[in-house]
């Protein structure tokens, strides 16, 4: 039940940003471009739900790599699909502080078109 209020939350808070950013116009009436789109990049929950006590939201059209900080000071990478989340979850008392996109290139599987993030992925 809790998981299914998370899912809807979240869904809802990205149609509300991406509404937002398309009533966004500028002097030419054109749509003006936002760097990074509103609902993008690390967001921390402000209560957990449940385990669950961030994620990073990726609003772009390739996979990425993101550098994630725990508030010990140890650091992970994880790969994130085009359009894709990627949620934190506490460790007992620990939970993930800060997570960000960084240029290393994430690791692939699977056949052109059909691509996926791999298991392994690169500790930058």
């Amino acid at each position: 039940m809790k998981s299914t209020v998370a899912r809807t939350i979240s869904a809802l808070g990205m149609l509300l940003a991406t509404s937002a950013v398309g009533m966004i116009d500028d002097q030419d009436g054109q749509s003006a471009k936002i760097m990074p789109p509103p609902g993008c990049g690390f967001i921390p929950l402000p209560q957990p739900v449940g385990e669950l006590t961030a994620r990073y939201f990726h609003c772009g059209d390739s996979f990425i790599l993101i550098k994630f900080h725990w508030g010990t000071g140890t650091t992970g990478t994880a790969c994130v699909p085009p359009h894709g989340q990627f949620p934190f979850f506490r460790d007992g008392q620990h939970k993930v502080v800060n997570a960000y996109y960084v240029t290393t290139r994430p690791n692939l599987t699977g056949p052109p078109g059909n691509q996926r993030c791999s298991l392994r992925q690169p500790r930058v």
